[in-house]
């Protein structure tokens, strides 16, 4: 709607510039959810790969696991800061976990540690579109783009698919978006809804 902010959820900035360049106005970036919450998933998953192989000193990623675990509630509630500095504190003790075990362990160790520092580097570039998730997810407001993702991918798949009759052409597949936008956002009940889209 022309004169009113739009908020962009994503994965990072790209997507952001496009949306500013098409509206001509004030965007606000929010970083998505989901993407985040799959980046901590692969941290976790990570550790408990570890605490459960047969390393013979576990004790620095038992230490690292107190930081794991607080990972997901920091970001959730916005303390971005600090679950940067959790991560440093997980890769620190990854390391004294390679020195601890020598060469044993040491390549699933290193992969832990480059995905603490992976996430540590995303959360960083992307500081400024870190949100309060909870309170956002309390007062009813899109956190991730998860479920908009699944309907456009099953959309796109059932009818753009080539070995299909009834087929869509890019700009009908557009046209159609372009219809499903405006009943989210109002415009087709209102009227609103350019014919030249």
């Amino acid at each position: 709607m022309p004169g009113r902010e739009v908020t962009v959820l994503s994965d990072g900035p790209a997507l952001v510039e496009s949306v500013r360049s098409a509206t001509g106005g004030r965007v606000t970036h929010i970083l998505d959810w989901f993407h985040i919450s799959m980046r901590v998933r692969h941290v976790e998953q990570a550790l408990t790969g570890l605490l459960g192989s047969d390393l013979q000193h576990k004790c620095p990623l038992r230490y690292a696991e107190d930081d794991v675990v607080r990972l997901r509630h920091l970001i959730w509630n916005g303390y971005g800061n600090e679950a940067r500095r959790a991560l440093r504190g997980i890769v620190y003790m990854a390391g004294n976990a390679i020195w601890l075990n020598g060469h044993s362990g040491r390549i699933r160790i290193e992969r832990f540690a480059q995905l603490a520092r992976e996430l540590e580097n995303y959360l960083a570039l992307n500081a400024a579109a870190l949100v309060d998730y909870g309170r956002r997810y309390r007062a009813g407001l899109r956190i991730a783009t998860s479920g908009a993702e699944s309907i456009v991918n099953s959309l796109v798949n059932a009818r753009m698919n080539k070995r299909r009759q009834m087929r869509w052409s890019p700009l009908g597949a557009h046209r159609v978006l372009q219809v499903r936008a405006a009943v989210v956002d109002g415009r087709l009940s209102s009227g609103q809804l350019n014919a030249a889209a």
